[in-house]
């Protein structure tokens, strides 16, 4: 009953600052520490939150700083050391990253059998594998990540390709 009423500009004074805080946090972890200042954003952090220097973000105390040089990615293989035809899979070196892309550009990167069994097994492997810590799935060229089934292969028995597999189980890969 006796504690001071804010005013409304009190509030909103107070509000703005939260909200500034706010922004140069997410700031903090969004952008990379190596963009020049000009694509700074445009409200400055508060003193106050001098805890969300891009040098005291939360991912950075627990990981240490992020390279600012592209991944070497080399090419990686199942556990039965077996290639792959539809998809590339790739492992960064030392980064703890896989990448699988979709490698169907002239079927905008379309599902068939074979593509689903080689996704299975690599996102198995990746699993599996325990230096793995992120998967990137993408898929090649500029025209679509992936366009869903290939349509070219279905016929009365569903989707077929030369392993006679008469189903796209995609739902088995997710």
């Amino acid at each position: 009953h006796n504690a001071p009423r804010a005013t409304p500009a009190c509030l909103s004074a107070l509000s703005m600052d939260a909200a500034e805080r706010r922004l140069a946090r997410v700031t903090a972890h969004l952008l990379p520490s190596s963009l020049p200042l000009a694509s700074a954003p445009l409200l400055a952090p508060s003193p106050a939150a001098g805890s969300s220097s891009p040098a005291g973000d939360s991912y950075r105390r627990v990981h240490g700083d992020v390279s600012s040089e592209p991944p070497e990615w080399r090419a990686a293989t199942d556990e039965d050391g077996k290639g792959f035809v539809d998809i590339i899979y790739e492992k960064s070196v030392g980064e703890g990253i896989a990448k699988i892309t979709i490698n169907r550009p002239d079927r905008r990167n379309a599902f068939r059998p074979l593509t689903v069994k080689e996704l299975m097994r690599a996102f198995s492997d990746a699993r599996d594998d325990s230096s793995i810590g992120v998967v990137i799935l993408t898929g090649n060229g500029s025209k679509a990540f992936c366009s869903g089934g290939d349509q070219a292969l279905r016929d009365s028995d569903g989707y077929v390709d030369f392993d006679s597999f008469g189903r796209l189980n995609v739902l088995d890969l997710q």
